[in-house]
């Protein structure tokens, strides 16, 4: 498995703004000084998921490193946290 490079985490969600539909809007900052990851994201849940990325992709890969040893992950649960990190860093699923 390939392993793209991302910004480090963390990842802060920040309201900057309303849209025209009336959903706040947010910026995804991964650092002190404000540097974005993604800008105009549309609702907080949206803004959630986004800034925690790079927690649930770390987690997932300690599910798959663990799982020989302790975690026992079916074979549907394993290949799906396979695909999860596979689609996050870009190397075929």
């Amino acid at each position: 498995m390939t392993t793209a490079a991302h910004t480090p985490g963390p990842w802060k969600p920040h309201k900057t703004s309303l849209a025209r539909s009336g959903k706040p809007e947010y910026e995804i900052h991964w650092s002190d000084i404000g540097e974005c990851v993604a800008e105009i994201v549309h609702g907080e849940p949206d803004a959630l998921l986004i800034a925690a990325a790079p927690d649930l992709l770390a987690a997932l890969r300690i599910a798959v490193q663990q799982n020989s040893c302790d975690m026992h992950l079916t074979g549907e649960e394993l290949r799906q946290c396979e695909s999860a990190i596979a689609k996050a860093t870009g190397a075929a699923a």
